[in-house]
């Protein structure tokens, strides 16, 4: 409980110090906020994932096709539809680097 306090006082104070010295005699929080490549880059995975995750959801439903509500790996239980797409979109970077090199 006391390494969760200490973060957490941690944070704030970061977060004070940061905004005092960017605002440097501004009392106001920017307007806009400005995206880092790392957020940019975690929400087009989530993007691409849930896409793939509604297309192969819609493909499971029209095929009529029976998977199992759940799979275990190692101690995990996930969703076979969730888990399949989130591997797809992890290494769709890579395949679309292969594809336009092939075409």
């Amino acid at each position: 409980m006391i390494y969760f306090v200490s973060f957490l006082l941690l944070f704030i104070f970061s977060l004070a110090e940061r905004v005092r010295r960017k605002g440097a005699g501004k009392r106001e929080l920017p307007a806009e906020p400005r995206p880092s490549p790392l957020s940019e880059a975690l929400g087009e995975l989530l993007a691409v994932a849930g896409g793939i995750y509604l297309a192969l959801l819609m493909a499971v439903s029209f095929l009529g096709l029976e998977i199992p509500a759940r799979i275990r790996l190692g101690s995990l239980l996930l969703e076979p539809l969730a888990a399949l797409s989130v591997l797809l979109a992890l290494v769709q970077p890579w395949l679309a680097r292969l594809w336009f090199r092939c075409w």
